[in-house]
């Protein structure tokens, strides 16, 4: 594994495949993939089901926290969800300043009417509203560990990229969420000095 950057494919089994689709198009030079063959179910409804869930969620993240621990710089969580205008993409970061380097490099992509970028906040923190006309535009609590996302030894960027129907997406898709690593990537390399 490199000392760079980690793309981790796989955190909800029912996003594998889409992952699979757009680790074929990084570079492994620059860009190691964690493929997690086994990964959880997404959440069910229902109140017994969102207990296991939630332990599931917190396992699943701890585990990878030990396998990447020292071994990376920059760790992208890759997600998929559904909407059916689809190219559109949620980057979740906890680190103000690399939001702000990202928002500069999509706007410089034509890419700010596609994308949003959300500020992962703990749980003692106040949920601020910020509008469109600010860098982040949303503030949001995460059930994934506070140890992933605001660990001194990698920036945690988690990018959601969301699909027009369930499956694996199209070749746009891939290609859309590959430029996102892409853009990741370079903003990292440029705020870390690597």
């Amino acid at each position: 594994m490199a000392s760079r950057t980690l793309l981790v494919i796989g955190i909800h089994r029912e996003e594998l495949s889409f992952g699979d689709r757009v680790a074929a198009l990084v570079d492994p030079q620059r860009i190691d993939v964690l493929r997690i063959p086994s990964g959880i179910p997404h959440a069910r409804t229902g109140t017994d089901d969102h207990f296991y869930y939630n332990a599931q969620h917190r396992e699943i993240y701890l585990q990878l926290r030990q396998q990447v621990k020292g071994r990376c710089r920059v760790l992208i969580d890759l997600h998929s969800g559904l909407d059916e205008g689809g190219h559109c993409a949620d980057f979740f970061c906890h680190d103000q300043s690399f939001l702000q380097s990202l928002a500069t490099a999509i706007r410089q992509e034509g890419k700010e009417r596609l994308v949003r970028l959300v500020k992962i906040i703990g749980q003692e923190e106040p949920v601020l509203r910020q509008g469109k006309s600010g860098i982040v535009d949303a503030d949001a609590r995460t059930w994934i560990p506070r140890k992933i996302w605001d660990d001194s030894s990698h920036l945690y960027v988690g990018l959601e990229v969301y699909l027009r129907t369930d499956g694996d997406g199209e070749r746009d898709d891939w290609t859309f969420a590959w430029q996102l690593i892409e853009l990741i990537d370079s903003c990292a390399a440029r705020k870390l000095g690597y």
